[in-house]
């Protein structure tokens, strides 16, 4: 019994020892496989670029540590040509990479010479619109002074209208007090020719005295039209110059300098009439010196005593100064239109001013706060794309100085 139990024992620790050896073999071929899937990986991140595992990342790392017993080592002689390809393919892009650096750094300076000249431009337009404003105040005050003087004749001509409402209102009264020299010339036998005469030589006047006025009148509108072809011709220069490059503005003046002629012809023609009745007065007048010699009055005229040929040359001498004081209230109120045409051409001239003053300042302002710094956007841009392009290449000439480092041999 004791010999069957000794060979059950030495059984037994053949099988222990047999499992032991198994174990440790099966141990050394997982760690055999490992370093033989290591040094797969450095072939693949040398001869592959790395795109099994993770590319341009996975880097192969060298160690003097003695590789595990087992290791198959790749000869230098097979590893030279997949490097030499390798550092090809590597300055082939570092070479690329700095042309586009190059070619940011172009574009950023571009830029920068585009935003100094943008930023030179700022100042000039500030000054630009200062002196538009500065043009459009002085016509501004050459208009306040074109309404003051127009403001001036109108006052004036409503003084000159109010002396002739008081020279109406005495013409009334007068006639008023005399109604026998206005119903037939009641005067006596022996002076009712010389009455009628004075009725006649009084209507004959102021007749004349109307068609001085009409004259006056026609004067104004041919005044009006003329100020407005002056107003264009300021306005619109380069359409007066004959080449009839604006066909439009050569029929309108046209047709007012045609309005403008027959208004002076009638002009004329009134002031042609007035003058015949005035020939006719004085003819008439001729024929009653009496009633013309300043003291020769008749006085034979009615019982009260008072001459009928005094009170029509009274009658006559107040519708001529009312005619004249309408005359210059006429007058009067054309220079003041004209004086108000030319303030609103100034009043023109300093709103465009101030418009291109706004529009220098809304330009400089555009170049201030949206242009340049859309730009320096830009260049901010460039230069980092520059820098990231140089960093790569610099990465890349890093990782070249690694391999030839590591592997001198492939660089006799």
């Amino acid at each position: 019994m004791k010999k069957r139990g000794n060979r059950s024992q030495v059984f037994a620790e053949y099988v222990i020892l047999i499992a032991i050896v198994a174990a440790v073999l099966i141990g050394m071929r997982i760690y055999t496989e490992r370093a033989l899937q290591q040094k797969f990986r450095e072939s693949a991140d040398v001869f592959g670029e790395g795109e099994q595992y993770a590319k341009g990342v996975t880097v192969a790392t060298y160690s003097d540590a003695p590789e595990p017993p087992g290791t198959p080592i790749t000869p230098v002689e097979d590893i030279c040509p997949g490097l030499l390809s390798k550092i090809a393919i590597l300055e082939g892009e570092i070479n690329e990479l700095n042309e586009r650096a190059d070619l940011f750094e172009q574009n950023a300076l571009d830029l920068t010479d585009s935003t100094t000249d943008l930023e030179g431009q700022i100042p000039v337009l500030r000054e630009q619109a200062g002196l538009l404003r500065a043009q459009a105040d002085g016509y501004e005050n050459q208009a306040d002074q074109k309404d003051l003087a127009a403001l001036a004749k109108r006052s004036e001509a409503d003084g000159f209208s109010a002396q002739a409402d008081i020279k109406r209102n005495e013409l009334d009264a007068l006639k008023r007090a005399n109604p026998s020299c206005y119903s037939g010339c009641g005067c006596v036998a022996g002076s009712e020719p010389a009455c009628q005469t004075m009725n006649e030589i009084a209507a004959l006047e102021s007749e004349s005295a109307s068609l001085r006025s009409q004259a006056t009148e026609k004067d104004a509108q041919a005044d009006d039209k003329q100020a407005y072809i002056d107003l264009q011709k300021d306005n619109f220069p380069n359409c007066f110059t004959g080449d009839g490059s604006c066909p439009y503005m050569d029929v309108i003046i046209a047709k007012l300098e045609g309005e403008i002629s027959l208004l002076r012809a009638d002009e004329t023609e009134l002031n042609a009439q007035a003058s015949g009745k005035e020939n006719e007065a004085n003819i008439k007048k001729s024929t009653i010196p009496g009633c013309y010699s300043g003291s020769g009055c008749i006085t034979t005229c009615d019982p009260d005593g008072d001459t009928c040929c005094c009170v029509l040359e009274a009658a006559a001498s107040l519708e001529i100064e009312i005619a004249n004081l309408r005359s210059n209230a006429a007058l009067s109120n054309t220079a003041a239109a004209l004086l108000e045409v030319e303030a609103i051409r100034l009043h023109d001239k300093a709103a465009t001013l101030y418009q291109a003053a706004a529009d220098a300042d809304q330009a400089a302002d555009d170049l201030e706060d949206t242009q340049v710094p859309s730009l320096e956007g830009q260049i901010a841009e460039f230069q980092e794309k520059a820098a990231e392009a140089r960093s790569a290449a610099q990465s890349k000439e890093d990782q070249v100085a690694q391999f030839k480092t590591d592997y001198p041999a492939c660089f006799p």
